[in-house]
């Protein structure tokens, strides 16, 4: 499990209170219920104003995924799957094609699209055909992706102008209501706890999920990459030899992904 998200936002947030303590602050002070509903209230409003309630749950399903890297898909085992299923149709023909989709290991989401090029592979479609096919797919994969971290990045705009409203509403309460020097200092500060909750929310909690959504994008895209490439060699009959020095160029996308694409080949 990925937690490293939760590990930066624990210590960025930590690192922010522990100075403020030591510049002689009070934890209490920070603690307000008036700006925290107008800031996280205001900016979930907006949000569910600018995308639909669809997109929205799919944005947290997507960020939950980025949490398990396993559950988005295996590149050693895809790669291998796809050489065992080359050789294979090589072998033993069509058949092999139409038994591997019923295959219950390959039932992940992760597989969708190689199922998808396989069944373009028993249409007899063309290698361009299938390369164009499943490129459409992928592209509509990412353009789906991106509407999901535009809910992120929008909300990261949204909340510090809402922690500016609120200050400008704090302030306004503070000056109708004026009455002393003192009382209007410390009126002041806390009028200024909306600014704070809304840039930190924006910087410490939705930006970095919309950065993790988008490194989780750009992986799943290479990795759909890989599957298209293997399905296209599938189709012109290559050996598995072929297809695991090919499809093991993508390793390098991949954390440790060096190491494994030297081990291919050397072996």
């Amino acid at each position: 499990m990925d937690v490293s998200l939760i590990i930066g936002v624990v210590f960025a947030l930590a690192s922010l209170l522990m100075g403020f303590m030591l510049e002689g602050g009070k934890l209490l002070s920070l603690m307000l219920l008036s700006p925290l509903i107008i800031v996280l209230g205001g900016t979930i409003g907006a949000v569910v104003a600018s995308f639909s309630f669809q997109d929205i749950a799919q944005a947290f399903k997507t960020l939950r995924k980025t949490f398990n890297p396993k559950a988005s898909g295996d590149p050693d085992e895809i790669i291998q799957t796809i050489a065992d299923l080359s050789d294979a149709s090589r072998r033993d023909g069509i058949n092999t094609i139409e038994n591997c989709l019923t295959d219950p290991a390959l039932s992940g989401e992760q597989y969708l699209l190689f199922k998808e090029g396989l069944i373009l592979i028993l249409e007899r479609k063309t290698v361009d055909e299938i390369r164009y096919i499943l490129d459409a797919d992928i592209r509509a994969y990412v353009m789906q992706k991106q509407v999901e971290i535009n809910v992120f990045e929008s909300a990261g705009g949204f909340s510090p102008t809402l922690g500016i409203i609120g200050t400008v509403l704090g302030l306004i309460q503070v000056l109708s209501n004026f009455s002393s020097p003192e009382e209007l200092t410390s009126s002041i500060a806390v009028a200024f706890v909306a600014t704070l909750y809304g840039v930190s929310f924006a910087n410490l909690i939705y930006f970095p999920m919309a950065n993790k959504i988008k490194v989780y994008l750009k992986r799943q895209r290479i990795l759909k990459e890989m599957i298209m490439d293997g399905v296209c060699m599938i189709a012109n009959g290559a050996f598995s030899r072929s297809v695991k020095n090919e499809l093991s160029l993508y390793y390098n996308a991949f954390p440790d992904g060096s190491s494994k694409y030297i081990d291919n080949i050397e072996n």
